[in-house]
């Protein structure tokens, strides 16, 4: 003490908060332009936007918080459309100066996102818990998406191969971690369920694929076989050159999903 005015040593302020909020819902991806996340090759970034920028700005723009993480249930390529009812996610914004929002609020949000952008629609926006997030990760071998492609065979085919298409089903597939993954994500075998089949003919050269499968399963090398990597493949079965030209998710199922919908 100097002076009769106290010195504080070694003060240590310290601020702890565990506050999150989590909107769930699901949205559609129309272009085939546009990564789930950010995405960058070598530091370099490769497309201006993404998924998860394009809904979490509008969201946070009334949610305030200070970071967040975006969760989903699978994700399509960059190339690839989600069509139908969409692909679940969740965003959890961590230390946001809102933590209560009311449905209308929710619902005005959602609106203000589809306003904003051509590029994705979300659906089902809902406040939820984080108990109820596990439920985007649980049960993936369970989960089935349904698939549309379109195929491209250079040489041409007939309508039998088409008809040996049809004829497969439960089709039990092993997949090599595919050659254009492979330097992010490590080698190993998988084994996936390839439900049913249905192709269906446009011209000589294209036709139409619908596929529903087990969650996890590559569709593209299915479809051209990855230098046989995935086998079976269809390019093996009907005993031509296949490649995909373009790819949707049409469906996917979710072992178990919130019940309230805004």
């Amino acid at each position: 003490m100097l002076d009769g005015t106290k010195v504080l040593e070694n003060l240590v302020v310290l601020q702890w908060s565990d506050l999150s909020l989590l909107p769930e819902g699901r949205y559609n991806k129309y272009s085939r332009e546009l990564p789930q996340t950010p995405w960058f090759v070598e530091g370099e970034r490769k497309q201006s936007t993404s998924v998860q920028e394009l809904l979490s700005a509008i969201l946070n723009s009334t949610i305030k918080a200070q970071d967040l993480k975006f969760s989903s249930s699978g994700l399509e390529d960059v190339d690839v459309r989600c069509l139908g009812v969409g692909r679940p996610f969740v965003i959890e914004f961590i230390n946001p100066r809102h933590t209560l929002l009311t449905q209308t609020q929710v619902a005005v949000l959602q609106c203000a996102v589809n306003e904003s952008t051509h590029l994705v629609k979300l659906r089902h926006l809902q406040i939820v818990d984080k108990k109820d997030v596990k439920n985007l990760k649980e049960g993936e071998e369970e989960k089935t998406k349904t698939y549309c492609a379109l195929c491209l065979s250079t040489q041409g085919y007939n309508t039998a191969a088409l008809d040996k298409l049809n004829e497969l089903s439960e089709v039990s597939v092993e997949q090599k971690t595919p050659l254009r993954v492979l330097h992010r994500r490590p080698l190993a075998t998988r084994t996936r369920i390839v439900h049913t089949i249905t192709a269906v003919p446009i011209d000589l050269h294209y036709f139409k694929l619908y596929l529903i499968t087990q969650a996890g399963t590559y569709i593209k090398e299915f479809i051209h076989g990855d230098l046989g990597r995935t086998n079976p493949n269809l390019r093996q079965v009907i005993g031509v050159d296949l490649d995909i030209v373009a790819l949707d998710v049409e469906e996917m199922t979710v072992a178990k999903e919130t019940s309230t919908k805004t």
